[in-house]
């Protein structure tokens, strides 16, 4: 076998049924990984792969999004208006911001992390 110029060139054969290979294609899916080099090499050298949810984190993030714009649109309100007090406004402005601030330090910690263990 002539050696290309890989930094990985020595191959393992894996044999499979139908139902072994449906089930490693369905945990190299849910894993993340977009090969079965790259699944294969993060389980057997490192014996186990970490997936996170972000469903509900991105789901709460659209929330948070739908009530910053209920607030902007009562902020305009008010500011046609001058009905409210504009100094409670301005607190629930700042208080939606760091909660959005705090979901996307969240996901930015989340990513880092699953980035440090590949």
């Amino acid at each position: 076998m002539t050696q290309k110029k890989r930094k990985r060139y020595l191959e393992f054969k894996l044999r499979t049924t139908q139902e072994e290979a449906d089930l490693v294609r369905r945990r190299i899916t849910q894993a993340n990984k977009k090969t079965f080099q790259a699944y294969a090499l993060k389980m057997l050298l490192h014996g186990k792969i970490e997936t996170y949810d972000y469903s509900e984190l991105r789901l709460l993030r659209i929330e948070i999004n739908r009530i910053g714009q209920n607030v902007n649109q009562l902020v305009r309100y008010v500011n046609t208006f001058e009905e409210l007090d504009n100094e409670l406004l301005e607190a629930l402005q700042d208080d939606i911001k760091e909660v959005k601030q705090l979901i996307t330090n969240e996901f930015k910690r989340k990513a880092f992390y699953i980035k440090s263990q590949e």
